[in-house]
């Protein structure tokens, strides 16, 4: 399982109830209530704001602390919410952060402050507040430091000759390393319905392996984004998926991921669970870059898929080619089939008399009327076919010629055909003689019915 770092800030009870997730160029609130949310500009407000409230044991804030109380032995020194202080007797130095939002004061509690008391209360102020901000710089440059290899991770993979899912598994890899992910996936989705190709997790997300391994309906396909979508609190999203969130799915983010086919369209999806976790502007700029990344690859299978399939496609009438024949037959070696050679009769007389185009025509029909739900067709050249049937007979791919041959003359081509078959492993064990005995039968009944 990959490892991952929870990055999530909560607050104490004292302070408003704000959830941040925080990075160097983006803050923003998963619950308010009642309260408005940071700018985004105030980032390094609200990273000392949970410094000094939420951890008073780190060292950006122990040290200073420590020192101002040793100075005021007489004194109770602490931080104290804003909205607390008020309530408190004795004297308070605000704590305030480079954007000048005042985020909480130093309190002396104790006998009244002298003149150089609270000049010494306020010089600690200054202290905590310049080590609390040194402390979050360091911070934010090692985040940026590593959001900046992982973008360099992510474009790197875009070049990679790889195939789209392990392209999918590298950029997921990238992904959990730099930020909090508990799980994500690459989802092939079809008919309403998302079906797993490859995922990563880290334990707090591995169930929804074994939840999205089966299909997992989504209901209408317009409930699914279709567009790059980050919900920050996946409880209050129109359309939130039920089996994710009684998985404990809080924070979601959708990455469609574009291709060139209409057939096979894929999302990758990122999880956090739990609670909700806003997804920073940086965040969602490397998910969106490996989304880029992989649908990349996408397309490029695709392409070559297509290639490949016009590689074995014959461009007259669509029907695989002698290429894709040969490939066929290697892939069935020691299983059963039956396998038809045809010829046609009449070909050159057409040609001659009508021209090379109404040739063509009676080639498009005689291969339109030989396509069937269990026989596949090919094209060898000329006016020459082949069958193979993986669950027949001699006599269906008879039936199929014959039905083809009445066809063809109905649209007004005065043509026959002759049909040699050969059946494995009853005539041969051998794919590669199984074709040469079909095409010496066809050629014997191709002279038996010229005399």
């Amino acid at each position: 399982m990959l490892s991952s770092h929870d990055a999530s800030i909560r607050q104490p009870s004292n302070v408003s109830l704000l959830r941040f997730r925080i990075s160097a160029d983006a803050v923003s609130s998963v619950t308010a209530k009642g309260n408005v949310a940071p700018r985004a500009d105030d980032g390094l407000d609200v990273l000392c704001q949970h410094l000094l409230l939420d951890t008073p044991d780190a060292p950006a804030v122990q040290r200073p602390l420590t020192w101002a109380q040793t100075l005021l032995p007489d004194h109770r020194v602490k931080i104290t919410a804003l909205d607390a202080a008020s309530h408190l007797a004795g004297p308070a130095e605000p704590l305030t952060g480079l954007g000048g939002t005042t985020l909480a004061a130093l309190h002396a509690e104790g006998p009244l402050l002298t003149p150089a008391q609270r000049q010494i209360l306020r010089g600690a102020a200054q202290a905590l507040t310049d080590s609390v901000t040194r402390y979050v710089l360091h911070d934010q440059l090692a985040q940026a430091t590593t959001f900046t290899a992982a973008m360099t991770d992510i474009h790197a993979l875009s070049a990679d000759q790889h195939t789209p899912t392990e392209t999918a598994a590298a950029a997921m890899i990238v992904l959990h390393r730099s930020m909090r992910v508990d799980w994500s996936g690459l989802l092939h989705v079809q008919d309403g319905h998302l079906t797993l190709v490859t995922d990563a997790s880290t334990p707090r997300g591995e169930h929804l392996t074994a939840l999205l391994t089966r299909r997992l309906a989504f209901g209408e396909p317009l409930m699914l984004p279709t567009t790059n979508t980050f919900h920050d609190d996946y409880t209050d999203s129109d359309g939130a998926i039920d089996h994710l969130l009684n998985a404990g799915v809080r924070s979601a983010a959708w990455l469609p991921l574009r291709t060139d086919g209409d057939q096979d369209q894929f999302v990758l999806l990122l999880t956090r669970q739990d609670e909700p976790a806003i997804w920073t502007a940086q965040e969602q700029r490397l998910l969106s870059s490996a989304a880029r990344s992989v649908s990349i690859a996408l397309e490029r299978d695709a392409a070559m898929q297509h290639l490949e399939r016009l590689a074995q496609t014959d461009p007259l009438t669509g029907l695989g080619n002698r290429r894709a024949l040969d490939e066929t037959l290697q892939t069935l070696e020691g299983q059963a089939f039956t396998l038809g050679f045809i010829d046609l009769n009449g070909m050159k007389r057409i040609n001659d008399e009508h021209g090379h185009a109404s040739g063509d025509d009676l080639l498009r029909t005689f291969a339109r009327h030989l396509r069937h739900d269990t026989v596949r067709a090919f094209r060898l050249g000329g006016d020459e076919y082949a069958l193979l049937d993986r669950d027949g007979t001699p006599d269906r791919l008879q039936h199929l010629t014959d039905h083809a041959v009445r066809a063809t003359q109905a649209a007004g081509f005065p043509i026959t055909a002759a049909l040699g078959t050969a059946d494995v492993p009853t005539d041969t064990r051998s794919p590669s003689r199984a074709l040469r005995l079909a095409d010496t039968r066809m050629y014997t009944h191709k002279r038996d019915d010229d005399r």
